[in-house]
């Protein structure tokens, strides 16, 4: 079985439906929370910063950085060649939808492919399936 990688939505989605008051530890135990709901702590180094880009001010970002802790980073932040040239290749296919590819989801499934990993996401746009070689 493939190992689970939880989406950049998926944790965007997830820390928006937090109802209690913001703190480093409130939201670090939320995340644990998605972590134990989706049976996986994986995450890729592209989809951190995809997350952390989202930061607005500095609390914003000394929140999402603790939100983040308690996940692993699956690609150990390397990011080799290939992983680079097989998300040019996907850049390069047309969507049926004819909406624009997006650089971290090539990115993101370049890197999954390569490790062998499942994302998992509710975005109908990333779960397309690309054409074979």
């Amino acid at each position: 079985m493939p190992h689970r990688i939880l989406d950049t939505e998926v944790l965007i989605s997830h820390y928006q439906k937090m109802t209690q008051p913001r703190s480093v530890q409130a939201v670090k135990a939320h995340a644990r929370r998605l972590i134990e709901i989706e049976q996986t702590n994986w995450i890729l180094s592209p989809i951190r910063i995809e997350f952390l880009c989202g930061a607005r001010n500095s609390n914003e970002l000394k929140l999402y950085s603790a939100y983040l802790e308690p996940f692993g980073i699956f690609d150990e932040r390397s990011i080799p060649s290939q992983d680079w040239s097989e998300a040019e290749r996907r850049a390069q296919w047309i969507k049926e939808s004819g909406r624009p590819r997006k650089l971290g989801d090539c990115l993101i499934k370049a890197i999954a492919t390569r490790l062998h990993a499942e994302v998992v996401t509710r975005d109908q746009d990333f779960r397309l399936r690309i054409p074979p070689k």
